[in-house]
């Protein structure tokens, strides 16, 4: 199997991985494929820093499906046969957007202007992530779109949108709203006074919220107490599409020992949460250069080699041994990273389930900042010429 089967085979595409391995480049080279290919096509990021937009011609993206003109394509010299759109998740707007599709109607204006939601809906630990696959089951549930493809946020532990929906479904546990639904007459200190632990717990709030009033906390949970009956729902159906036949994880690392590592280890969680790895994109592969000997046999050159590389230069540069002795020194540290890569790549492939394809997209000279960029890596991804369909 290939990663050109794994897209064509998965109507949701979701682009994990550790930040800063180029999830979002991806994504948008996966989503300018499907597009090419004749699909509808979605590409949601979560991106702060907003390369998405750059990358296909869009000055912003904002909370809801953007289509990116025919124009933009044709002056890249691509014609897709589908359509293409872009987003970018609004956490707050999405929350809000939840609230008004679930929560009770006499309660939803309460829920929105309550502080302590609003502190919430921002800064709560995993609520970028659950609220990226809260508006990935939205993009699904319309039936708009032929191939969804989703950009996971930029966290330190890809791992944390895997289990964002369960993490969120523990804090929400009712036998911790019980604690907050209740009438509030007495004090913090009164209450705290009375139990040691809830003390704690509402302190910790305190600190994290600067919220010091616990009737807004409690007037919260009151208000969403209508959309908690139906979040575990919500939750279960956000597993029910992350665990769906027409979803695919692919893995984006690159060749960095941590980095593979990580994904490594992502991969085996994957198996044990329920939502197997489809693929995997090497990005920003530093490919090693060979010569003579044959192909069976190509001579490595090393560091031991710079002054016999420096000589050939030399010759090219018309005597000039400085420049040539410097531009040699950096072709062999160039090789030694290449090689070290290469193994480390042939050793995290060996560990990889057979039927999982591996790509790799070579490191280039300059960012990836125009369709035809994107457009460009298909034949690293794909196995096909810029701009084919």
């Amino acid at each position: 199997m290939s990663l050109r089967d794994v897209v064509a085979g998965h109507r949701v595409v979701v682009s994990a991985g550790s930040g800063g391995v180029g999830k979002t480049t991806v994504a948008a080279s996966i989503a300018l494929w499907g597009a090419m290919q004749g699909r509808r096509t979605v590409v949601l990021t979560i991106d702060p820093a907003k390369r998405l937009a750059t990358s296909l011609g869009l000055e912003a993206l904002g909370s809801v499906p953007h289509e990116i003109p025919g124009a933009f394509f044709a002056a890249q010299g691509l014609a897709p046969t589908g359509r293409l759109w872009a987003m970018m998740l609004d956490q707050k707007g999405a929350w809000d957007a939840l609230v008004e599709r679930h929560a009770p109607e006499e309660a939803r204006q309460r829920i929105l202007d309550n502080p302590f939601y609003q502190h919430l809906s921002q800064t709560f630990a995993g609520s970028q992530e659950y609220m990226a696959i809260e508006q990935l089951c939205v993009l699904a549930e319309s039936g708009d779109y032929d191939l969804i493809v989703v950009d996971t946020p930029p966290t330190r532990h890809a791992l944390d949108f895997l289990e964002a929906p369960q993490r969120l479904g523990d804090f929400l546990d009712k036998s911790v709203i019980k604690w907050f639904v209740r009438p509030v007459n007495a004090s913090w200190s009164a209450l705290r006074a009375v139990n040691r632990s809830v003390g704690f717990l509402l302190r910790r709030i305190e600190q994290a919220t600067g919220i010091s009033a616990l009737a807004q906390i409690s007037d919260f949970f009151t208000s969403m107490s209508g959309l908690f009956e139906n979040f575990q729902g919500r939750i279960e159906k956000a597993y029910e599409v992350l665990r769906g036949q027409e979803t695919a994880f692919v893995v984006v690392s690159s060749p960095e020992e941590q980095v593979l590592e990580d994904a490594e280890y992502l991969s085996s969680k994957m198996g044990e949460l329920r939502m197997p790895l489809k693929g995997v994109v090497l990005n920003r592969v530093h490919h090693e250069f060979r010569s003579g000997g044959g192909n069976d046999h190509p001579a490595e050159i090393g560091s031991e080699d710079v002054d016999q590389v420096a000589a050939v230069v030399g010759r090219a540069l018309g005597g000039r041994e400085a420049e040539a002795r410097d531009l040699a020194a950096n072709f062999a540290d160039y090789q030694v990273l290449a090689r070290g890569e290469s193994l480390r790549i042939e050793q995290f492939r060996a560990g990889l389930p057979r039927q999982v394809p591996l790509v790799a997209v070579p490191n280039y000279s300059r960012d990836v900042h125009d369709l035809r960029a994107l457009a460009a890596m298909h034949e690293h991804l794909f196995g096909a010429a810029p701009g084919a369909a």
